[in-house]
């Protein structure tokens, strides 16, 4: 058929997806609005939208448009319930925060839902009749065209509430000055509650319209609520301005993906962000301010050692145990994987611990390497020391190009990073030629490292564990000393002082900037190490291993093992694997609640993590020394 008689239909298209994502976009607007929170989470409450108007045709046997009745109370409840307590309580750490909560809350409510719906792919039929219409020639679905309409009606009434209701003149004054707001009389609490409510109802009733177009999957929402996130972060508080961009968004995605780009049309949102964050970066808000607080309590113990302590207990353990005690292969296994681990967490614990950056884009980095690693051991024969040094140039290269443009978009630095490990996925996704696509590149079995007097050693993990163990093992023991030295240099030092206060450090001479993207570069090229002994280990990658979840997992990681010690970065990834090989016999996303809630509660009242918390205990056996101190106090030892 002549293209040109389709562009009635793609325009329809256009206007259903700005149209759910606009709706979606309105409810993270006004929270942003109000507590500076970038609520993804929305997205899993459009999943569940879905998911309960599934319920309600299928299991229930009632009509489609029954379903409200029981979406809407049980999303709106529920975004009340985490919006009036987590997020109170994390909005005190700064809007980085939050946003961490953010996304902990998205994948806990989607594994939920895989754990209670399966992963099976759901549908349900439109009750509309006709099915389609024709317009132009080209067959619209009915469904679309009553999103549109319902939405334009909800956009309206939505409006109204903000602008002309006591309730919105109220909701603006605390957005504007929350304290002046509350001293002139204004109810925070219902006033909170109904926007959180109202941003609940929205996501949920989003999932119930777009119900009977699109199959129903735990994940159906996080691509949407992802794209309704940058629509509210450019968008700001305005009904009109964020519907409008969505709609915009919606149409130029669906022309893009009909004429030009496919599924690379899925990029324009974030390229969207990317280009404001760096050109009109105070359009996006205020800045993603974070305190990272210290574990350190007073009288602590000395009783933890410094880096070279840790790596005298450390060497014997990871090098002599495995030769002298006949483990089981799991252990070894267990090794390779939290030492590869390890080194995407160590990236991030240097961002996040010593300069107060915590980044959400190392998965990328831990791809890039993974990925330059396969290509030089499949396509080239060569070794594991090539792949590495590949890895690890591509990572960085990678890595100072993010960081120039992240210092460009200033403190916007967790939502920016974030975006930017979407965009990576995006891409390798697309890239069949390069990286295989969605279905990956497999049959990575040819490792090997040449060696003085040794020559050459295969590492096949399947059929020589330990050697490939020992070089990891190896790599490993190197990137926690270098950490290290990193971390007790004067450049380190600097790093701290830029994380307690950027503009005092600035003011005695440190370039801020350039220091800022030394470690970032330098963290890139760590996780591009990580990556690489992650793809000769596991023999397989595809896009999928490194996308937004593998970047929060290795921040989770730090966080839960604590956040600027020496040790967090490896009790984290230990801890972590472990429980979800425990909990895997159980269900698959059982470990993704339980650490995703973790992280929630270490953020808001564990803020030393585990080793943090080691370090509070210690202090009553040993007291009057400094265990789990700050990264400054043990740096400097």
């Amino acid at each position: 058929m002549n293209p040109a008689l389709l562009l009635p239909k793609f325009l329809f298209d256009g206007l259903f997806l700005g149209s759910y994502y606009g709706l979606i976009a309105l409810g993270i607007a006004i929270i942003f609005g109000i507590l500076k929170v970038g609520d993804v989470a929305q997205g899993g409450l459009f999943a569940l939208g879905a998911y309960l108007t599934y319920t309600t045709v299928e299991t229930l046997g009632l009509n489609y448009f029954w379903a409200p009745a029981v979406v809407l109370p049980a999303t709106a409840g529920l975004s009340v319930l985490y919006g009036t307590t987590i997020y109170r309580k994390l909005r005190k750490n700064g809007i980085a925060a939050t946003f961490l909560g953010a996304v902990s809350l998205l994948l806990i409510i989607q594994s939920l839902l895989a754990v209670g719906y399966g992963e099976r792919v759901k549908t349900i039929e439109s009750p509309l009749v006709p099915a389609s219409v024709n317009v132009g020639g080209a067959s619209i679905y009915s469904h679309k065209i009553l999103v549109i309409l319902v939405t334009a009606a909800v956009a309206s009434l939505v409006w109204y509430g903000v602008r002309k209701t006591t309730w919105g003149r109220s909701l603006r004054a605390l957005s504007q000055n929350y304290e002046i707001a509350v001293m002139s009389g204004i109810n925070p609490t219902v006033t909170v509650g109904v926007a959180f409510a109202l941003a609940g109802g929205l996501a949920g009733f989003s999932g119930f319209l777009t119900a009977p177009v699109y199959s129903i999957t735990p994940f159906t929402g996080r691509l949407t609520v992802l794209k309704a996130f940058v629509v509210s972060r450019i968008g700001g508080g305005s009904v009109p301005a964020v519907l409008g961009l969505a709609l915009a968004l919606g149409l130029s995605e669906s022309l893009t993906s009909a004429y030009f780009l496919g599924e690379l049309s899925n990029l324009i949102p974030f390229l969207l962000l990317i280009g404001v964050a760096l050109f009109r970066p105070g359009v996006l808000g205020p800045e993603e301010r974070t305190w990272i607080e210290s574990s350190k309590v007073e009288g602590e113990s000395s009783a933890f050692p410094t880096f070279d302590g840790y790596l005298t207990l450390l060497l014997p353990a990871v090098f002599l145990i495995p030769v002298l005690v006949d483990l089981p292969a799991y252990f070894t296994d267990l090794g390779i994987t939290v030492a590869a681990l390890s080194s995407g967490v160590m990236s991030v614990d240097l961002l996040y611990g010593y300069v107060g950056l915590p980044s959400l884009v190392q998965g990328a980095f831990f791809g890039v390497g993974a990925y330059a690693a396969t290509t030089v051991i499949v396509e080239t024969g060569g070794g594991l020391a090539l792949a590495l040094l590949v890895a690890v140039v591509s990572a960085s290269v990678l890595g100072a190009v993010v960081g120039v443009m992240g210092l460009r978009a200033g403190r916007h630095w967790t939502s920016f990073t974030f975006i930017m490990t979407i965009v990576f996925t995006v891409v390798a996704t697309n890239l069949v030629s390069l990286t295989g696509g969605p279905g990956g590149i497999p049959g990575i079995t040819e490792v090997f490292i040449r060696l003085p007097v040794l020559g050459r050693v295969d590492l096949n993990p399947f059929t020589s564990r330990w050697s490939f163990y020992l070089i990891v093992a190896s790599v490993f023991a190197i990137l926690f000393w270098l950490k290290g030295l990193i971390v007790r240099s004067r450049f380190g030092h600097s790093l701290e002082a830029i994380r307690e206060d950027e503009r005092l450090a600035e003011s005695i001479g440190i370039p801020v900037g350039r220091y800022k993207l030394v470690a970032f570069t330098i963290s890139a090229a760590v996780a591009g190490i990580g990556g690489a002994l992650y793809a000769g280990y596991t023999t397989y990658i595809n896009p999928e291993m490194f996308n937004f979840v593998t970047s929060f997992r290795f921040l989770m990681m730090d966080r839960i093992g604590g956040v600027g010690t020496p040790l967090g970065p490896v009790v984290g990834p230990l801890l972590i694997t472990l429980l979800e090989d425990l909990t895997e016999p159980l269900n698959s996303y059982l470990g993704q609640i339980i650490f995703s809630g973790a992280l929630i509660v270490t953020l808001a009242w564990l803020p030393g993590g585990i080793v943090g918390l080691a370090g509070r205990v210690l202090s009553k056996f040993f007291p009057g020394g400094n265990a789990g101190g700050t990264a400054e106090e043990r740096g400097g030892e």
